[in-house]
């Protein structure tokens, strides 16, 4: 797995008169297919000339683990909120929060994390569709699995037998078709189309197109 890239972006500027003054409060992180967890920091300083002490660290998300590198803060001393993400099969664009309490007051201080987590094989389309009582002409979904990936999708299975399909490899690893024709379209139907695939380093992965007769 490629180490993750962070890419920077400074944002919110602290609450004023409050003593611990963040580096920035918001970050946006771009992951690698399939990668599993992620880390980032937010760093502050402690600007006052009293002790601070961090009393609570909420996330907005079973999948983020958030803690302090200390709880107490001494005047001047630095410090960061440590954070990290378990992605599992989640893809997109994904943004959680972090809510840092101290003995400064009630309210916390948002942090924010902005996740670009790309797909393992782009879809195109995910959904067909076809018209109640139209023509059965056959659709196509395009799949390209991601740049420096390799993908081997070998079978693909309907959750109804109201449609015909078809896997076409175009180029092994990289470049797949999936054929899909209703049988009829006298009646609504709908399918959901799971790609069995396996990933150069073993992982077994599932992906989903859909098709429907309405």
């Amino acid at each position: 797995m490629k180490p993750l890239v962070v890419a920077f972006t400074a944002a919110l500027l602290s609450v004023p008169g409050l003593a611990l003054d963040w580096k920035t409060q918001h970050l946006s992180l771009k992951t690698a297919p399939l990668q599993k967890h992620a880390e980032a920091f937010f760093e502050f300083t402690n600007a006052s000339d009293r002790t601070v002490t961090i009393t609570g660290v909420d996330s907005s998300c079973d999948c983020l683990e958030a803690s302090p590198s200390a709880k107490v803060i001494a005047p001047g001393a630095s410090g960061r909120i440590n954070a990290k993400f378990t992605l599992a099969d989640r893809y997109g664009q994904l943004r959680r929060t972090i809510l840092v309490s101290t003995d400064e007051g009630p309210h916390p201080t948002a942090l924010t994390v902005q996740l670009d987590v790309p797909e393992a094989a782009a879809l195109t389309p995910r959904s067909l569709e076809w018209k109640l009582g139209g023509d059965t002409t056959e659709q196509t979904v395009e799949i390209a699995v991601a740049p420096d990936l390799t993908l081997a999708i070998s079978e693909v299975k309907g959750t109804s037998d109201a449609f015909a399909t078809r896997l076409e490899t175009v180029k092994a690893g990289q470049f797949y078709r999936l054929h899909v024709t209703p049988k009829s379209t006298k009646t609504a139907a709908s399918a959901a189309f799971r790609l069995y695939a396996i990933s150069g380093d073993g992982q077994n992965l599932v992906f989903s197109a859909y098709g429907n007769v309405r």
